[in-house]
């Protein structure tokens, strides 16, 4: 069945690898600063967007750092969970959640192409539209998707999992006929129904946000029922490394085949408690100011206002990041051996997302 495309966003997401069912508007640009004490008010964060600046010298080290180091092991967890998608479902959809999951999606698109080429396998459509906790997926975006892919089985598609929001909130707001089928790379809520490891670790694109993202802002809503939007950060522009990143990802993949299976571990038991019990102890007993996982703690280093670091091993490189943008900020870091996340962050109170 066509479907009619939506308004279009000068974005820089290559269009075979992605459909962006996302459209331009005008979004209410505040401070961070302005931004927390409107969400005190009341305020959704859903309907709220603080222009990105330009990467910092320590998001860049860190970016790269984290191609260097985790590049090959992204590569291999790429690859498994695509192989998972295609044995598990009959020609699938893949629906990436902006904007942490496009990226991901884009390169098992890739992968799915080039197996389909070269061993028969189904390729993988994709789609990317927006969530927001508190407001849910958009139903609007959820049905150009479905109205272009009739019966088929939806898969969404997210880079990691923290406490689990996004997870409830997929369970919460879809249709009663579209099952949540979640699938990360790294889950360390143990949450998803696919998973290719339950570590936490650090993704590259977790550093960055619009530039790894075709200069897509993070989305906001401007009236009910109508598309979720997005803005292009346009004075970005000479940042931007989406191709590089998603050409860096595909190279990564490209030694797997179809039959490649990888064990995720252990799936995590309920770890977000134990990150709680170390917040309470901070006087912290609002969950929606506790962001575990090293992906969300470095999202609260980069858009919100962080009030505490928890750390499991100081030296550890995929944290290090974190020591230096606390450092920075002038937040303090304790260290907890048994934490289950590599990292958690405490946001300054008062602020939801």
């Amino acid at each position: 069945m066509a479907m009619a495309l939506a308004p279009f966003l000068a974005h820089t997401l290559p269009p075979d690898d992605v459909t962006v069912q996302l459209r331009p508007a005008q979004a209410r640009l505040v401070s961070v600063a302005e931004k927390e004490a409107l969400i005190r008010s009341g305020v959704s964060y859903g309907e709220l967007l603080t222009p990105e600046a330009l990467p910092t010298a320590a998001q860049t080290r860190a970016y790269a750092g984290a191609l260097s180091r985790n590049g090959a092991r992204v590569g291999e967890l790429l690859a498994a969970l695509t192989a998972a998608v295609l044995r598990e479902y009959d020609q699938p959809v893949l629906v990436s959640l902006a904007r942490a999951g496009t990226p991901v999606g884009c390169a098992m698109r890739r992968l799915a192409r080039r197996w389909a080429a070269d061993f028969g396998t189904p390729e993988l459509p994709h789609h990317t539209l927006s969530i927001i906790r508190g407001q849910g997926i958009d139903r609007a975006a959820l049905g150009r998707v479905r109205a272009a892919h009739p019966q088929a089985p939806l898969v969404f598609v997210d880079g990691w999992t923290g406490k689990g929001s996004i997870n409830e909130t997929l369970s919460s707001s879809l249709p009663e006929d579209v099952p949540p089928h979640l699938a990360v790379l790294s889950d360390p809520a143990g949450v998803a129904r696919h998973a290719a490891t339950h570590d936490d670790l650090l993704l590259p694109h977790a550093v960055l946000n619009a530039t790894v993202c075709g200069l897509l802002s993070r989305t906001f809503v401007t009236a009910p029922g109508t598309l979720h939007a997005a803005r292009v950060e346009t004075e970005l522009r000479g940042e931007d490394r989406t191709g590089e990143y998603l050409n860096a990802l595909d190279a990564l993949s490209a030694a797997y085949t179809p039959d490649f299976v990888l064990d995720a571990g252990p799936r995590p038991q309920q770890p977000v408690r134990a990150v709680l019990a170390r917040a309470a102890e901070l006087g912290v007993t609002d969950p929606h100011l506790v962001k575990p996982s090293v992906g969300e703690a470095t999202r609260v280093f980069l858009r919100r206002q962080p009030a505490h670091l928890l750390l499991r091993d100081a030296a550890h490189p995929d944290t290090l990041h974190l020591r230096e943008l606390a450092a920075a900020s002038g937040t303090p870091v304790t260290m907890h051996p048994d934490l289950p996340y590599l990292a958690a962050a405490i946001i300054a109170s008062g602020g939801q997302e």
